[in-house]
């Protein structure tokens, strides 16, 4: 008799996935991104599980409104699961929203499902705050008018964004099809002088394969969206108390110092 791929008699079965914690992510429908490279570093014994809200076109504050009233029957969906935590996995919705979106659908989302929630940004900022960083040089891959809204949000938190650039793609889905080279040319191309770190906006950017190199280039730690959603959901499920957890860039480094 021919067996299906990867089936095995029933007391070999492996441990269930994500026996050790699983993680619930809201994406945007465009994103191909954030899956895979969440894959290539969580531990065996971690699990993630994705729904995704409407999201196609053009990148405009508009479809980014419609796209937000979805995330309350989104975070439902995923948090039937039995998840033990969820993301908010979109970044641009911090600019368009009105001030404080990202805390209050947090805390909504919590205590609806009686699991943490977190979303990009709200990780983004533990991660800066973890790295000490205050100042940095900004990179994003959104339309010139929507990453302007960026300066001010990060001004009026206290940040100082010493330089920036935009990629300046306009439809959602060519930006998952940046390459490592392209960004890191990208990243070569904005001025670093002054600056403590070199941020990197947008869930649906790849990003986590080109960190070491970028820092190795630049000698500045980088912080992504999805590095920090990865480093965030480590720390709510325990990973940080346990092995050392893996991640690429200096963000992991300085989890594994404060451990020590």
């Amino acid at each position: 008799m021919t067996r299906p791929i990867g089936w095995e008699p029933a007391n070999r079965r492996p441990t269930p996935f994500g026996a050790a914690g699983r993680l619930g992510l809201v994406l945007p429908a465009n994103n191909t991104v954030l899956e895979p490279e969440l894959a290539r570093w969580l531990p065996p014994d971690l699990a993630f599980h994705a729904t995704r809200v409407p999201a196609r076109g053009d990148l405009t504050a508009e479809a980014v409104r419609r796209m937000e009233t979805e995330m309350d029957t989104a975070a439902a969906m995923i948090a039937s699961t039995g998840i033990d935590a969820l993301a908010i996995c979109d970044m641009v919705t911090t600019f368009i929203m009105e001030p404080g979106w990202n805390e209050v659908t947090a805390s909504r989302c919590s205590a609806a499902h009686g699991i943490p929630c977190f979303t990009a940004w709200t990780a983004l900022h533990a991660a800066l705050g973890a790295l000490g960083v205050r100042r940095f040089a900004l990179g994003t891959p959104y339309p010139r008018g929507i990453h302007a809204l960026g300066l001010p949000f990060f001004s009026d938190l206290g940040y100082e964004v010493t330089a920036d650039d935009t990629l300046d793609i306009l439809s959602m889905r060519d930006v998952p099809a940046v390459s490592e080279s392209r960004l890191a040319a990208f990243v070569a191309g904005i001025d670093r002088k002054g600056a403590e770190a070199i941020v990197l906006l947008a869930t649906d950017l790849p990003t986590m394969a080109a960190i070491d190199r970028i820092e190795a280039e630049t000698g500045l730690p980088v912080l992504s969206s999805n590095q920090a959603i990865l480093w965030q959901a480590l720390a709510l499920l325990g990973r940080f108390t346990g092995p050392e957890p893996a991640g690429p860039g200096r963000l992991f480094d300085a989890a594994a110092r404060r451990r020590g």
